[in-house]
């Protein structure tokens, strides 16, 4: 997948994340946040060329590899 392609899909994905994170009970909230905090590092380190390839498990089982 080009980086373009890969930034776009952790984008929606960081999306969803947020979206599904404010419609969860308070309880169910630390997990889904570290969730979210993880996908903006990858975001960040995607983003910068720190990474080639990463596996997203929400909202559904990928497995990345970024082309320049």
């Amino acid at each position: 997948m080009s980086r373009t392609s890969a930034i776009g899909l952790l984008v929606d994905t960081r999306q969803a994340l947020a979206a599904d994170l404010r419609e969860k009970p308070s309880h169910s909230g630390p997990s889904s946040e570290q969730m979210l905090r993880d996908v903006e590092r990858l975001l960040l380190d995607v983003r910068v060329g720190r990474t080639r390839e990463f596996q997203l498990e929400f909202p559904s089982r990928i497995h990345v590899i970024v082309s320049d």
